[in-house]
C-alpha cells in the first residue's frame, strides 16, 4: 500500500516525535484550507503567537510551504533539516517527497520552537503523511470534487478521506457543506465522540462593505439572532454588539473561510486565558495569501487567481463579472495536465474576449497548444 502511515510514524519517531512539542490546528478540505490556514495563523499571530504554518503547494519557491511568522524558512535551514533526516531514511523503502517535507516542517517547527503550527493536508486526509499530528482543533473546509484517482469521485467517498482528519475527542470545525459530504462527516464525528461545530448552525455573517479585493463583515452566533436584529434597526452598542472582522478577500466563499478562521480562533482563546481576543481578530485583516483574486497591478488591471477545478472558476468568474462586468478581460490560461481544463475553458470562454495560453515549468503542465485546440 503506497498509501500509509506506516513510513512518516517511524521517520518521526527516529527524530523524537518533533510534531507533538507544540499545539497543532489541522485543516483538510478542496477548497478554502490554504486561505483558511493563513487567517487563522494570522490571528493567532496578532494575539502574540509564534506560528508555524505548513502548507502545499508552492506558487514560486519550495520554501513557501514551511513559514514561521509570515517567514519562509531559509536555504540553509531547510539543508540542514534535510540533513537530519536523511540518516533515517530507509533505502529499501523509501519514503516520498511529501513525507519527507512534512517531516523537515515537522522538525524546524520544533527547533524554532513555536507556540502553535497550523497544518494543511496535502492529499485528502486519512492517509496524509501529516496525519500523525495531535491537534487541539481540527477543521475540515469545503469539499468538492478534486483528485478523483485517489480520493474516489462522489462526495461522500472524499468526505470520508478528508473527515479521517477528525480525532477522537478533539472538537472539529466544519465549513459550509453540501449535505451528501456534511452527513458523512457528522457520522465519523459522532463515532470519534468529537465535538462538531457546524458553521452554518452556529453563524450567520453579514457583509457590510465590499471591494474587490476585501471585506467587512459583521458576525453574530445564531443563538443571538434577536439581539442582532434588534442591533441592525438601531446600532445600538449599549448592550450587545456582534463581531465586526475585516479579510484581505472578497467573496462569499472567503465570508465562508473567515467565519471558520474566527471560529477557531474562538476555540483557541478559551484554552488561552491570557489572550487579548480582540488582538486576534484584528489579526485577520493582516493576512496575505497570494494569488486569491490577487491584485498584481493597478493600470492595466491584471489579478492573479489559482482557481483549477471547476467550483473555483465559477467563483472566480462569479467575482470578476461583479466588479469588472462591463470590462474587456483577456484571460491568460495555464494548468496543470491532469486538470479537467477542458471544462475550465469552457466556463471561462463565454466571459472573456481572449484567450492566451502558456504554460509553466512544470513537468505536469499542459502544453499550450493542446491548451488552443480546447
Amino acid at each position: 500500500d503506497v498509501f500509509s502511515l506506516k513510513k512518516i510514524e517511524k521517520l518521526l519517531s527516529c527524530l523524537g516525535n518533533p510534531q507533538l512539542s507544540y499545539k497543532i490546528i489541522h485543516i483538510a478540505g478542496t477548497k478554502g484550507k490554504g486561505s483558511t490556514c493563513a487567517m487563522i495563523s494570522s490571528g493567532l499571530r496578532g494575539a502574540g503567537f509564534k506560528v508555524g504554518l505548513y502548507t502545499s503547494p508552492h506558487l514560486i519557491r519550495f520554501n513557501e510551504r514551511i513559514q514561521i511568522n509570515g517567514r519562509m524558512i531559509s536555504d540553509q535551514e531547510l539543508t540542514d533539516c534535510f540533513n537530519k533526516i536523511i540518516p533515517f531514511v530507509d533505502e529499501s523503502d523509501p519514503v516520498s517527497t511529501f513525507e519527507i517535507t512534512t517531516a523537515i516542517a515537522f522538525l524546524y517547527f520544533y527547533k524554532k520552537n513555536v507556540d502553535y503550527a497550523v497544518i494543511e493536508t496535502g492529499l485528502g486526509g486519512r492517509l496524509d503523511a501529516t496525519n500523525v499530528v495531535k491537534p487541539v482543533l481540527s477543521i475540515i473546509t469545503s469539499i468538492s470534487i478534486d483528485h478523483t484517482t485517489f480520493l474516489g469521485n462522489t462526495l461522500s467517498s472524499i468526505a470520508a478521506e478528508k473527515g479521517g482528519i477528525i480525532k477522537a475527542e478533539i472538537p472539529v470545525i466544519v465549513s459550509p457543506q453540501k449535505e451528501e459530504a456534511k452527513s458523512v462527516l457528522r457520522k465519523i464525528a459522532d463515532e470519534k465522540k468529537s465535538e462538531w461545530i457546524d458553521i452554518d448552525e452556529k453563524y450567520g455573517f453579514v457583509p457590510v462593505k465590499e471591494d474587490a479585493f476585501s471585506q467587512e463583515l459583521v458576525l453574530y452566533e445564531k443563538k443571538d439572532e434577536e439581539r442582532f436584529s434588534k442591533w441592525l434597526d438601531s446600532h445600538s452598542a449599549e448592550t450587545w454588539t456582534p463581531e465586526i472582522i475585516k479579510i484581505p478577500f472578497s467573496g462569499k466563499h472567503q465570508a465562508e473561510n473567515a467565519t471558520t478562521a474566527y471560529c477557531a480562533i474562538k476555540m483557541i482563546s478559551k484554552q488561552e486565558p491570557n489572550i487579548n481576543f480582540q488582538k486576534m481578530t484584528a489579526g485577520l485583516a493582516d493576512t496575505f495569501w497570494p494569488c486569491r483574486f490577487e491584485k498584481i497591478q493597478e493600470s492595466p488591471l491584471i489579478i492573479a487567481d489559482g482557481a483549477h477545478n471547476l467550483d473555483s472558476i465559477q467563483k472566480l468568474i462569479s467575482q470578476f463579472k461583479r466588479y469588472y462586468g462591463d470590462s474587456e478581460i483577456t484571460c491568460v490560461f495555464g494548468a496543470s495536465a491532469d486538470k479537467k481544463c477542458n471544462e475550465m475553458i469552457s466556463e471561462l470562454a463565454p466571459n472573456v474576449d481572449r484567450f492566451i495560453v502558456t504554460r509553466s515549468t512544470h513537468p505536469r503542465a499542459a502544453m499550450p497548444k493542446d491548451l488552443y485546440e480546447m
